[in-house]
């Protein structure tokens, strides 16, 4: 092989490899690292940017792109003092501000095992009002020990879209460690 196609082979090649490696990584999702928490990522979802002036809690939100306009909050808890029960409060104290209108609980909490522990997950419906038009969105909610922290965990989602992010949201909830 001379000096030309040999250098284009190899060209050709690496070309091909960093294609499939891509392929791969788009097709099994990402994950979401942080130094008290991993989570693995279905296919439409990355990491967003955590708004400035969040609490130090919010340590991460994820976004997706197969689910229009619904993401998730996560903030971890650290320290002696916290527990499920409040853990859970944080979670519902959240979704009370974010929900002025009024809110429902859809799905009564119920228990998830994770990778890298446990805990309970619920599904709410909150109302927001928009100039004269009052809006419907769910929110799963999810309160998880881990090794190093307890989570809260709070999706937000267009009421259309609930299904969906239930799914998604459990997906990622499991896979905690």
């Amino acid at each position: 092989m001379d000096k030309h196609k040999k250098r284009n082979f190899l060209f050709i090649s690496c070309l091909i490899s960093s294609y499939f490696s891509i392929a791969t990584a788009f097709a099994s999702g990402s994950e979401f690292s942080h130094k008290y928490l991993t989570l693995d990522l279905p296919e439409g979802w990355s990491t967003g940017q955590v708004p400035e002036g969040s609490e130090k809690q919010t340590i991460g939100v994820l976004k997706s792109s197969s689910i229009k306009a619904s993401s998730i909050t996560l903030d971890c808890y650290r320290g002696a003092l916290h527990t499920h029960a409040s853990t859970r409060i944080r979670g519902l104290n959240t979704i009370s501000a974010t929900y002025p209108a009024g809110q429902e609980q859809l799905k009564k909490p119920y228990k998830i095992k994770t990778q890298g522990g446990k805990g309970k997950a619920e599904l709410w419906r909150g109302y927001i009002k928009i100039g004269n038009q009052t809006v419907a969105l769910q929110t799963p909610m999810a309160a998880i020990k881990t090794k190093h922290c307890w989570l809260v965990a709070l999706g937000f989602t267009p009421d259309s879209s609930g299904e969906a992010m239930e799914k998604d949201f459990l997906t990622i909830m499991k896979s905690a460690r």
